[in-house]
């Protein structure tokens, strides 16, 4: 199954919360990645749907499922370089 589908049928939303997906996803609390997402500094863009502070912090799914597809692919080349020695 396609990583974008997987997480929208979990999630059920295109857009998720960044407090939804900081720990599993990003191994972070989420106070760290709320303050990474301001910093820019986190693997994928963030929005805020509202122009106002007390807007959750969303990560679109598509970004979400780049990473994790990313993260999959540099583990696995890391994988067949050791299984080919």
């Amino acid at each position: 199954m396609e990583t974008t589908f997987a997480l929208l049928a979990r999630f059920g939303s295109p857009f998720i919360p960044l407090e939804k997906i900081s720990e599993e996803f990003l191994g972070l609390k989420p106070q760290t990645a709320e303050i990474q997402a301001r910093a820019c500094t986190l693997p994928f863009p963030t929005l805020k749907l509202r122009n106002s502070e007390r807007s959750p912090t969303m990560v679109k799914v598509e970004d979400l499922a780049a990473h994790i597809d990313k993260q999959y692919a540099e583990s696995q080349k890391l994988w067949n370089s050791v299984q080919a020695r």
